[in-house]
């Protein structure tokens, strides 16, 4: 009787043939044929999935407006009135021109002439200009507005601040007794050779002097000692000294050294401004009263997390932060305006509560916040931006973000021209983008060499700091390796000590228990970047020197643009070896083979002696 085979053989045999019948070299040459029709169809269905799925593309739609409008606006805040008069005129002329150009282009294309085939119809010869003019005429004309609408905002402001009566008396360098009122929150800044110097902006709204007294409302950036640290916005107070013109690009129209210390104050007036004042110092009070005993750098640092109020840190964990880019979190951020827009939107929506009532109640409380805080320029830059960032998350559409985020720098642009040069303005712009641009690449990449939620931990910091940092380098010339590492450990308290930290700073002058204990919870986190900071900061190597100016940035840029190629080179590796055999064949239209590694050897050690002489600045 005949065994029956295995159930395994009947398998191969079905699949390859039957192999116990043939050569051993055929058994193999089969067996390889059948695995390399495998793979095909595995890479066939692949390309046919990357196919049918839908490519999202980063929407640039505004991008030519966003660059026009910024460029315009580093220009015209330093350029005369004249010349901006004469660019206004221009540009109204060529709009009207670019205008009638596009009707008679969009009229003439719609006539009646003789109907054209197929072939006919394509853009070639004289109708690719015709073509190119309808299709970028809207572009060009939305690009063209901006421009317009920034040179106005800047030549209004520079005309009226060069007519002032105000300005024009006090400005000629004698010493005068001025009323200020204080329109921003005093910073303390360390001296390298003195004593620690308060910054602030502020309103000259009365000038006297000589029997001569002049009324009116001149921004002044004021530079004095320690005792004007306790003022707040909207505070008013008399003092004398003399106003130093302020340089160009420079939205203040002086500086002020004064010569005496704050006389004669008067709080802020206004019902609402001294509920604002008292909510703001019943909120420090709890966050003092529950953390003085235990911790000091978190009474210090807590309101600052919260409500971007600094005064309370010490110098020793100012400079921990500053070291390891922590300091971001010490100012009221477009991060903190979207966590509670989101939150307040989501805590309405989960009641049911209608969409549009509560996008309003939503927007209105980031209003409330924005006034605790201090309606500073920054701090409305920061409610701008992050009102934009919860309305591409919370609408379902972050692909958005782009075009959301062109949005909102054309309206502060508009709003304030100075703001193309503001270096707070210019960091929060580029985290975005890099967030926007790399963020999600890089939750790609790092996935690879590490679990999900690890690398999203990193991927967020790393691309938000490989753009700031050729920015940060001319603020401060140091290099911070641990700016990653620190900003991944403090970033999964951050959302807890904005939300639990505002509701605290809402609810410590109406209910002292409940405020008492969202400073605890809140003050847990606070006290846990404090560590962070310290700790780090006294890691060895936290911060090295790095060159200056220019060169410095483009030294980072490229240290940064080597860390993306290295992690594109780790993950795509197919890619990188075709893109390996192009350079290379480009390569040898110029430079021989035996040639190339001495190439590589020469540019390595020519950048590093760069670096070297740089930093040594020899």
């Amino acid at each position: 009787m005949r065994e029956r085979e295995p159930r395994w053989a009947r398998f191969t045999k079905a699949a390859v043939g039957d192999v116990g019948s043939e050569p051993a070299k055929r058994r193999r040459w089969r067996l390889r044929r059948h695995v390399e029709d495998l793979k095909r169809k595995l890479a066939a269905a692949h390309t046919e999935q990357a196919a049918a799925e839908p490519t999202h593309r980063a929407d640039i739609r505004l991008l030519p407006a966003v660059v026009a409008a910024w460029a315009t606006a580093a220009i015209a805040i330093a350029a005369p009135v004249s010349i901006l008069l004469v660019w206004v005129i221009v540009l109204g002329g060529g709009m009207l021109v670019s205008t009638s150009v596009q009707w008679l282009v969009r009229n003439g294309s719609r006539g009646n002439g003789p109907k054209l085939s197929r072939t006919d119809r394509r853009p070639n010869g004289w109708r690719v200009p015709v073509a190119f003019v309808a299709a970028s005429g809207p572009t060009v004309l939305l690009a063209g507005l901006c421009i317009f609408a920034v040179l106005l905002s800047a030549g209004l402001r520079i005309y009226t601040a060069a007519n002032s009566p105000l300005e024009l008396a006090v400005s000629d360098g004698s010493d005068w007794v001025l009323t200020l009122e204080v329109g921003t929150t005093p910073r303390t800044l360390d001296s390298a050779n003195g004593p620690p110097i308060v910054t602030f902006d502020a309103f000259v709204v009365r000038a006297s002097a000589h029997q001569r007294v002049l009324t009116g409302r001149m921004t002044v950036r004021v530079m004095a000692d320690t005792s004007w640290a306790q003022l707040k916005p909207g505070d008013r107070a008399d003092t004398a000294g003399r106003i130093a013109p302020a340089q160009a690009r420079v939205k203040v129209s002086g500086i002020l050294h004064p010569t005496t210390g704050p006389q004669s104050q008067a709080a802020a007036k206004g019902w609402a401004q001294r509920s604002l004042a008292a909510i703001r110092k019943a909120w420090v009070s709890a966050v003092h009263g529950v953390w003085d005993t235990h911790s000091k750098d978190t009474a210090g640092l807590l309101p600052g997390m919260v409500m971007g109020d600094r005064g309370g840190m010490n110098s020793e964990l100012n400079d921990a932060m500053k070291t390891v880019g922590l300091t971001h979190l010490t100012a009221v951020s477009g991060a903190n305006c979207t966590l509670v827009l989101a939150s307040l939107m989501l805590a309405l929506r989960s009641m049911r509560t209608p969409q549009l009532l509560a996008i309003g109640v939503s927007g209105a409380g980031l209003l409330v916040f924005v006034l605790l805080v201090g309606p500073d320029p920054s701090v409305l830059r920061a409610a701008v931006m992050g009102a934009m960032g919860a309305m591409a998350i919370l609408s379902g559409r972050p692909k958005r973000v782009g075009a959301l985020l062109s949005a909102s720098i054309l309206v502060l642009i508009l709003a304030d021209p100075w703001l193309a040069v503001d270096y707070a303005f210019i960091l929060s712009v580029l985290a975005t983008l890099g967030l926007h641009l790399v963020g999600r690449r890089c939750v790609g990449w790092l996935s690879v060499l590490m679990p999900l939620w690890l690398a999203q931990a990193v991927a967020i910091p790393l691309s938000a700091q490989l753009f700031c940092a050729p920015v940060i380098v001319l603020l401060q010339a140091r290099l911070t390796p641990y700016t990653i590492p620190a900003n991944m450990l403090a970033a999964p308290v951050v959302a807890l000590v904005t939300t639990v930290g505002t509701l605290g700073m809402v609810s410590a002058a109406i209910l002292p228990p409940v405020g008492a204990l969202c400073a605890a919870i809140s003050g847990s986190g606070a006290w846990w970047v404090g560590w962070v900071a310290r700790t780090m900061s006294a890691l060895p190597a936290a911060s090295l020197p790095w060159p200056e100016g220019p060169q410095g940035v483009i030294l980072m840029a490229v240290l940064n643009m080597a860390v993306l190629a290295c992690l594109f080179s780790i993950v795509q590796t197919q890619r990188v070896a075709v893109l390996q055999t192009r350079l290379l064949g480009c390569i040898d239209h110029f430079v021989p083979k035996r040639f190339v590694f001495g190439v590589l050897v020469t540019l390595v050690a020519a950048t590093t002696a760069w670096w070297t002489a740089a930093v040594l600045r020899l």
